[in-house]
């Protein structure tokens, strides 16, 4: 496919005009004027590159575009020109996919870990330009915030990485961001009368905030939780489009 053709194609799916980020969403890197495999990952980097290379890929999506990041220095010095030149040496463009690969309600990271849960009645909440990035659902009986946490462990690898109790016992609404979300997101959850929040990682003024607001938060981390994504809209693409596209997990605890 051209390299142009696939832009439009991600540009209708993910519509990242509409949201207000803080990087570059779509085409950062034009290494080649068509794309005929594919790879994902959650945050670009090195090992990422070499799994490009090893898979023959000429085209790398990810949802962390590091380097792109606004009010990053973008010359192509060091580290990142290091690897600008890994890709263009190779033919291998990168996209980047920020908030619109959290709040897409098909292949967005929230969605896909709501339904993990077996949420109902989903919505978006967390407003980021005209889109929503989070979302909040509900279950179908309340669960014991006990079993909660054993189902979270079904959901993500590696489980729950802090758990913040202080909020009811059982669960019934569920606000879900994946990354991180702050203090403000918190209150917004609460307005709506969620019982509890997942995250990824959490900044220092959430656990005082969910003490004193009397509310459950538990994280799964940054990267753990950004995983569905990349991995859906890879699948996606091969499905749709007929591009071998395949997701590569490379870990990240934070």
């Amino acid at each position: 496919m051209q390299l142009s053709e696939f832009s439009t194609w991600l540009d209708n799916l993910l519509e990242p005009k509409l949201f207000k980020d803080y990087c570059v969403d779509g085409l950062c890197v034009e290494a080649s004027d068509k794309v005929s495999r594919i790879v994902s990952g959650v945050s670009f980097r090195d090992r990422l590159i070499d799994a490009a290379i090893e898979n023959k890929a000429d085209c790398i999506i990810v949802h962390h575009p590091n380097g792109f990041w606004k009010g990053e220095n973008c010359r192509l010095v060091g580290k990142f020109g290091e690897r600008m030149r890994r890709l263009m040496q190779n033919g291998i463009s990168l996209y980047g996919f920020h908030l619109p690969l959290d709040g897409h309600m098909e292949v967005g990271n929230n969605v896909l870990i709501a339904k993990a849960y077996g949420l109902q009645n989903i919505e978006g909440f967390l407003r980021e330009g005209e889109r929503t990035i989070g979302v909040v659902g509900e279950f179908a009986t309340p669960v014991a915030r006990d079993d909660f946490e054993t189902l979270s462990g079904k959901v993500f690898e590696h489980g729950v990485q802090h758990a913040l109790r202080y909020g009811k016992s059982a669960i019934k609404k569920l606000a879900v961001c994946s990354g991180s979300a702050g203090a403000p997101a918190i209150e917004e959850a609460i307005a709506l009368g969620c019982d509890a929040f997942v995250t990824g990682e959490i900044k220092e003024a959430v656990p005082i905030a969910c003490e004193e607001l009397g509310f459950n938060l538990f994280s799964c981390g940054h990267h753990r939780t950004e995983i569905f994504g990349v991995r859906a809209l890879a699948a996606k693409i091969q499905t749709e489009l007929g591009i071998p596209a395949s997701f590569i997990d490379i870990d990240n605890e934070v």
